[in-house]
């Protein structure tokens, strides 16, 4: 599968749905101790600056290497997605995280996808699975912030739709 492709297409598809999300539904929060839609999308920056570390140690390394887990709700809370960003910005920052996790997954030579790397419970998984995992994790959260039903229509025409390289 092609990774880069897949995270270009479902950026671009989530991309136009966040940008019409009203600013006081993004920043809404259900309750105190729940993030908002903002600070969802803020987790998922948070998720991608880690998970490009994660990929490019591993794709650089000629032996399984230690992947680091972190802390999402403190990150979160020291980001202070909720207050210090609006939410073009915070918008700009994942897309702008996950431009640059594309672009490595694209220079990644396709056997090097089964470099390892070992979790924090000690068990072994491919680049190839932490890439995966990585998509996964943004669907799961956009179900969060778009509904289920959106997101299986915007995941299968991603999969289809092409993205132009220039």
């Amino acid at each position: 599968m092609n990774y880069s492709q897949r995270l270009q297409n479902l950026v671009l598809h989530f991309q136009t749905e966040l940008n019409r999300i009203p600013q006081d539904e993004f920043s809404a929060k259900s309750h105190p101790a729940k993030w908002s839609k903002k600070e969802i999308v803020g987790h998922l920056c948070d998720s991608a600056a880690n998970n490009y570390i994660r990929l490019v140690k591993i794709a650089l390394s000629d032996y399984p290497i230690p992947i680091e887990g972190y802390d999402q709700d403190r990150w979160v809370e020291l980001n202070d997605y909720h207050n210090s960003y609006d939410p073009y910005d915070v918008i700009q920052l994942w897309i702008n995280r996950n431009v640059q996790i594309s672009t490595v997954l694209a220079q990644i030579p396709e056997e090097d996808y089964t470099k390892e790397g070992i979790l924090p419970s000690g068990e072994s998984v491919t680049l190839e699975w932490l890439a995966a995992d990585y998509i996964e994790h943004m669907i799961h959260h956009f179900r969060q912030i778009l509904g289920n039903e959106r997101i299986e229509t915007m995941i299968n025409q991603s999969k289809k739709s092409k993205v132009e390289h220039s």
